[in-house]
């Protein structure tokens, strides 16, 4: 019986090469390129989030603090033949005789000195002493009922110009229409005294810190107006403040 060689030469059953150094490099930057470009998405999408969240707190805590100075402009006529603005008010410090209450006058009431120092909006209250009957109130200044702060993170808002806005603006009548041009503070006696309307606005920045580059870009500008006469003083005397 013929014996059958066998050849020499090992039979190949697979292929056991692996990746090569170009091969793996390659995927590895793919892979590292698909990794970057999901952290960007995400970071993007995070910090898309947090400037609308810091956007809406600064906006809340804003409109909080809009609604207490209004609040005291609009019960500001605590007595017939009162002028709810005192002289001394200033661009940014405002200076109101002001009371809440169901009485139609009152005998005690408080002068809020409402003013801007380093960023923070302060409402500082002074009881008067009742030694003189409305409209002339005496005051003690000497002695803060109470001091509050109603807003942090406070800065002037700009116009058009890029030129700072006063917080308080105080405007008279001039004939039948409100005055286009604000009365030029501090307010004297006579000024305070007509001075029909008065303009708050500001801007605040997110509580999460004013020294972040990006609060600029996620503060909220406010304004509001109140009217304290509906119409300018008539000759005879009868449209007298808070009359």
């Amino acid at each position: 019986m013929p014996v059958r060689s066998h050849s020499s030469t090992p039979l190949r059953l697979h292929d056991e090469r692996g990746l090569t150094l170009i091969e793996l490099l390659v995927a590895t930057l793919a892979g590292l390129i698909v990794s970057l470009a999901a952290f960007s998405i995400l970071d993007t999408s995070l910090s898309q989030s947090a400037r609308v969240a810091d956007r809406v707190s600064a906006d809340q805590r804003g409109r909080t603090a809009m609604e207490k100075i209004v609040l005291k402009l609009h019960s500001s006529c605590v007595a017939p033949e009162t002028t709810p603005v005192e002289p001394g008010s200033e661009a940014n410090k405002l200076l109101i005789v002001s009371q809440t209450g169901s009485e139609a006058s009152f005998s005690k009431v408080r002068l809020h000195e409402i003013y801007l120092k380093e960023g923070e909006l302060i409402d500082t209250s002074y009881l008067n002493t009742g030694a003189k009957p409305a409209p002339n109130w005496e005051f003690n200044k000497s002695s803060p009922e109470s001091t509050q702060i109603l807003l942090t993170g406070v800065t002037q808002s700009e116009n058009a110009e890029k030129k700072l806005i006063p917080i308080f603006q105080y405007f008279k009548y001039e004939g039948s229409e409100l005055s286009k041009t604000a009365l030029i503070p501090p307010l004297k006696e006579k000024e305070a005294e007509e001075t029909a309307a008065i303009t708050v606005s500001f801007t605040t920045t997110p509580e999460s810190g004013t020294a972040d580059k990006r609060a600029g870009e996620r503060s909220v500008n406010l304004a509001d107006t109140v009217v304290l006469r509906f119409r300018p003083a008539s000759l005879s005397g009868t449209n007298l403040p808070c009359a």
